[in-house]
């Protein structure tokens, strides 16, 4: 496990309403910093950060999910929010 300076680390929050793609983008960025070796769909339910049953069966994110990804030295963690107005 690599030891991060808090210069090193960014948290970043993804928010936005149902089916803005949220999920898709954190999809794509675990996919192109090598965390996955291929790319989930929401509607397959087989995305990183939709793990739930309920998220899986929905087709639809339910609760804030973190995703960790290093990219070039630097961690950076998505938090993914579904917002309601």
């Amino acid at each position: 496990m690599n030891i991060y300076t808090t210069d090193k680390i960014r948290n970043v929050v993804l928010l936005g309403h149902g089916g803005s793609g949220k999920t898709s983008l954190v999809e794509a960025m675990a996919y192109l910093s090598g965390i996955t070796s291929r790319m989930g769909k929401v509607t397959d339910g087989n995305t990183v950060s939709d793990f739930g049953k309920e998220e899986q069966k929905r087709k639809f994110s339910i609760s804030t999910s973190v995703v960790p990804i290093e990219w070039e030295g630097v961690k950076d963690q998505y938090w993914s929010q579904f917002l309601t107005l």
